[in-house]
């Protein structure tokens, strides 16, 4: 907890007052609790290929400079384990335990937490150790090196199996939670709309499922982020998350995507389905919704993924394989970069994204510290003078300080004319009236 000093408790009450008395209409007021937003996805090599999980001096400096930059959580994928058995693992172990072992404490001692991926929904169709009674119906996904069948959360055998492995998993490495892909069976019988969003109906077995892992989880301590594919949310009563990754899969990246659900949400447009589009954009369209994007970094990948002997490939043409094709020919033209590093890139990532990133966090976090109010969406209110349409996005962040943010998702000029003095957080200038440039945001501070 930060201690205030006295003025400064003085200037929270009033301007929590303030804030409660002056927002009329918003869409959503949240109390800001346990929230990290500097989250990475950090890629540690081309599996099924075989290489050294050890940290390197690459890792070292680049992990410090994450920390320097506001980095509180990585996730790593299923490259640090062996989920199709070819390295002499399994989907629960690592097939180079010292090396993954040295990774987490590198992250720790920076003050980073580091949480593996672990589906509670897909299996390899090949594992000796599957069961036809893991799954009801052959709900199975196929792409690149592997072949998932995804078990059904209302199988007692499936639960049996994976549940206590997941948390062994967790307890030797000393992960700090999970990332859970979740793998489940019965999203094809919920229509999805255009936007990715999946409109699922309650099931009781799949929140069950996921609260079980929630709540071992949450006694270690620890922190759970939960991808239910596309743009979607799990229909749950209950709390099943930490934080909610959304994006994969999807063209589009319209703003206000998972803003009616529980937060937090943590977006990552999927850039090879994106396509081009202003950078800046990317964080107008969500930061006022109180999401920070997922930031692509790590080891850059190779794309020899594709390359190893005694596997059968499912050799798509818009997948994974093609993918990884693709990033074998653009690495053999540029081999010093710039690189990609995730299955959700663009070929090459943008090279200026980690310190745009960063750049926009330094903004973000001081707004959405612990015990922070927010008001999202605002369309009245005592602060704002000028008309504030549907493409004008305003929220307000309330702690000892008080932010506001508008993002301008027009295609034109928008005059923000307000009752008093703001200052502008970038540029320094404090005045009652502020021009935004459309697809850009503003930052300002009372």
């Amino acid at each position: 907890m930060e201690f205030l000093t006295l003025e400064k408790h003085q200037k929270r009450i009033d301007n929590i007052n303030e804030a409660a008395k002056g927002n009329r209409n918003y869409t959503f007021r949240h109390r800001i609790h346990d929230y990290m937003p500097g989250q990475v996805t950090y890629n540690l090599g081309d599996y099924p290929a075989r290489f050294s999980i050890e940290p390197t001096e690459y890792d070292y400096n680049l992990l410090k400079s994450m920390a320097e930059n506001g980095v509180e959580l990585i996730q790593i994928h299923e490259e640090w384990n062996d989920a199709i058995r070819h390295l002499g693992a399994d989907k629960f172990t690592s097939f180079d335990p010292e090396g993954m072992q040295k990774f987490v404490d590198l992250c720790h001692y920076f003050g980073i937490k580091i949480i593996p991926y672990i589906s509670s929904g897909y299996f390899s169709a090949d594992d000796p150790d599957f069961k036809d009674s893991f799954i009801i119906g052959d709900y199975s996904i196929r792409s690149s090196y592997y072949h998932l069948h995804k078990c059904s959360p209302s199988s007692a055998q499936w639960r049996e199996y994976l549940l206590p492995r997941t948390f062994a998993a967790v307890d030797k490495y000393g992960f700090d939670g999970i990332y859970n892909d979740w793998g489940f069976d019965g999203i094809n019988r919920y229509p999805r709309d255009e936007r990715g969003v999946t409109h699922f109906e309650y099931e009781t077995e799949i929140e069950d499922l996921l609260s079980l892992i929630y709540g071992e989880v949450k006694k270690r301590g620890g922190i759970y982020k939960l991808h239910a594919d596309y743009n979607s949310a799990p229909k749950c009563y209950d709390r099943v998350y930490d934080y909610l990754w959304i994006g994969e899969g999807v063209k589009g990246g319209e703003a206000g995507i998972g803003k009616e659900f529980l937060p937090y949400v943590v977006p990552c447009w999927h850039m090879s389905y994106k396509g081009a589009f202003d950078p800046d954009f990317y964080y107008a369209s969500v930061i006022p919704f109180m999401q920070f994007p997922l930031l692509k970094h790590g080891r850059p990948m190779l794309g020899t993924s594709i390359n190893e002997d005694n596997i059968v490939y499912c050799r798509d043409t818009t997948g994974e394989y093609a993918y990884a094709q693709k990033i074998q020919a653009y690495m053999k033209e540029n081999p010093d970069g710039p690189f990609v590093y995730s299955l959700w890139s663009s070929i090459p990532d943008d090279p200026d994204e980690y310190d745009r990133w960063s750049k926009y966090l330094a903004l973000y976090r001081p707004m959405v510290k612990e015990s922070s109010v927010s008001y999202i969406e605002i369309k009245d209110c005592d602060a704002v003078l000028s008309d504030i349409p549907s493409d004008i996005i305003v929220s307000q962040f309330i702690n000892d300080e008080t932010y506001m943010v508008v993002s301008n998702l027009s295609k034109k000029d928008y005059t923000l004319d307000l009752k008093s003095d703001w200052t502008d957080r970038q540029s320094g200038e404090r005045k009652l009236s502020h021009t935004i440039k459309p697809g850009t945001i503003l930052f300002l501070i009372k």
